[in-house]
């Protein structure tokens, strides 16, 4: 009996150990499960994470290629606003050139007509005063007008020699003042028919078309200081 309750016992614990290596192998089989899961998710992520940053770097450069699209199109938008404005200063300046041109031809053809703002050489001081009010001033045969204007008297024949002066208030019948550029004398009068060098520069002088008067422009420094209407 004793036999027999010993086997009992040592075949107890032997059952007993068997037991607990089983139970150490699933809880090592559990942590390596659970471990393989733990490194699957890290994986997933970094997945998921790279995923992200790609889209992420997708958008940047689909959104910096819209920008530079954006760009360019206002660059050539800006440029072609820029050729069209500088397209309408040309044809500006053409139509210009073109009325000063025809203007010039057609005072070639009917013969220019010398005057400061419409009193003409030959004029009668009836017509001056008409015009300008009475002198401010007479010296000898010279009458002085409103703003300086100049009027030289025939003794003989009473009437007006040379007409000039020095301000901006009066003009020629091409448009012509003093104080205008030099340069616009060939572009509204045309070439003079007589260029005479003075100090820092030139008297241009022009023939009327009745023959019998002129107009001189004085000009010093590239800009008209005086102007002069008379009979030759």
């Amino acid at each position: 009996m004793k036999k027999t309750f010993a086997l009992l016992m040592l075949a107890a614990m032997l059952l007993s150990t068997g037991c607990g290596n089983q139970a150490q192998d699933a809880a090592k089989e559990a942590q390596q499960k659970v471990e393989e899961t733990a490194d699957a998710a890290k994986d997933k992520a970094a997945e998921v994470k790279d995923d992200a940053t790609k889209k992420v770097d997708e958008m940047k450069s689909d959104a910096a290629a819209k920008v530079d699209e954006m760009k360019s199109d206002a660059t050539a938008k800006a440029d072609d606003a820029a050729a069209k404005v500088d397209e309408m200063k040309s044809d500006a300046v053409d139509k210009v050139n073109t009325m000063a041109n025809d203007v010039a031809d057609a005072m070639a053809m009917e013969g220019r007509t010398i005057a400061l703002n419409g009193v003409t050489p030959g004029a009668t001081l009836e017509d001056v005063q008409a015009m300008f009010g009475e002198a401010t001033s007479t010296e000898g045969d010279v009458m002085t007008f409103v703003n300086g204007l100049k009027v030289k008297f025939d003794n003989a024949t009473k009437k007006v020699k040379e007409i000039s002066t020095t301000d901006n208030a009066f003009e020629t019948p091409e448009g012509i003042y003093v104080g205008a550029d030099e340069y616009l004398l060939n572009e509204y009068c045309g070439p003079a028919d007589a260029v005479r060098k003075i100090a820092d520069g030139a008297e241009y002088e022009y023939a009327g078309g009745d023959k019998k008067s002129a107009v001189v422009y004085k000009s010093q420094n590239g800009v008209i200081t005086e102007i002069t209407c008379s009979l030759k």
